[in-house]
């Protein structure tokens, strides 16, 4: 059998490559272990361009959001369905210092396009606790992931390109210009396999930092907003009075499972945003694959160029994902360079380490 890429892991990163390669004709096979712990199979899917401790835009935001909006509606409408959501951040403000220095930013006209400079200070104010008031986020909102995931494995399915099954690396056979594995001959193997990544003989070299979050689904009456609401958590409504709460971050506990801690971390959190009660519907963790410059990890390996890597991109894949699977499937299809502040040829100095 003959493919031009074999993608392992369908998770944010490998589906929207998966998407890009094949909207330019390209033959794919995905092959996926469906690993419930994966990061994107719990992900609230918010993209946000605002780093809200130093009121800044988030890397590349303009290039990355335009690249998104674009990329998820063209996916929305070869399934004629929605997942791709615009909506309003609500910052709750802390302080009196805190909103004034929000508007203060608000007034940059790099800014403008993505701060509201209005303070508001009777949003919701019988429903959340919003004594110094709020200010909003424009351009922001969330996709829902898990519904593009399902839809993306379908149509694979569909297409005769999805595998379920554990990728196993003993099986590669490296050619001088292309790769096999079990019978399958492609061009490129490309590994898309979250935090499973640092178990890969060949990209465990990586300087991944892994961290775990966890996510509550709550039922919260009346609440009657579709913003996503900011204060320590996230509050972003799913519908029919469902609300997505988080996220924690931890870096040593790395258990594939929920806990207590993370539990009690949100719902103390959460109480101290609401006034109004909620009920928690179900509970849910994931690990990140995040990287220790916050950078995400895509290039070919420096031994086996028939060996590639599309990962690392952390808490923002939604946002960061589409823009950078166009530039890869660039990469990959007419040599255009890489952005050398993801190339993963800034970490072939550890080539000392690689085994392989």
């Amino acid at each position: 059998m003959q493919k031009d890429y074999i993608i392992v892991g369908q998770g944010i990163a490998g589906s929207v490559l998966a998407f890009t390669l094949m909207r330019e004709a390209k033959n794919i096979l995905m092959v996926d272990e469906n690993i419930q712990s994966s990061s994107s199979k719990v992900a609230a899917g918010l993209y946000n361009p605002i780093v809200f401790k130093r009121i800044v835009k988030s890397w590349l935001a303009d290039k990355v959001l335009s690249a998104a909006d674009n990329l998820y509606v063209e996916m929305e409408n070869y399934f004629n369905t929605k997942f791709h959501h615009k909506r309003e951040i609500v910052k709750l403000f802390s302080s009196e210092e805190e909103k004034h220095f929000w508007l203060s930013k608000a007034s940059n006209p790099e800014l403008a396009v993505y701060l509201s400079n209005i303070a508001e200070d009777n949003f919701l104010i019988n429903k959340i606790q919003n004594q110094v008031g709020c200010s909003f986020v424009k351009q922001s909102g969330n996709t829902d992931v898990p519904k593009m995931l399902a839809l993306m494995k379908a149509e694979l399915k569909k297409q005769n390109s999805y595998l379920e099954e554990i990728f196993n690396y003993d099986d590669i056979i490296l050619k001088d210009d292309a790769v096999v594995w079990k019978g399958i001959k492609a061009k490129k193997i490309i590994f898309c396999e979250g935090y499973k990544t640092t178990q890969n003989p060949y990209f465990n070299w990586l300087p991944f930092v892994l961290t775990k979050g966890e996510i509550l689904t709550v039922r919260i009456e009346n609440l009657e907003t579709e913003k996503v609401i900011n204060k320590g958590v996230f509050i972003l409504p799913i519908g029919n009075n469902l609300y997505k709460v988080g996220a924690t971050y931890e870096w040593k506990n790395l258990v594939d499972f929920p806990t207590e801690e993370g539990k009690e971390e949100l719902v103390a959190k959460l109480k101290q945003v609401l006034k109004i009660p909620f009920e928690i519907v179900s509970h849910q963790s994931g690990i990140r694959p995040t990287v220790k410059d916050r950078r995400p990890l895509i290039g070919l390996h420096p031994k086996h160029p028939q060996l590639a890597v599309f990962n690392g991109m952390g808490t923002k894949a939604v946002m960061l994902a589409p823009y950078f699977a166009i530039a890869f499937s660039d990469f990959l299809e007419t040599g255009t360079e890489l952005n050398s502040e993801v190339d993963i040829k800034r970490y072939y100095t550890l080539e000392n380490q690689i085994q392989h």
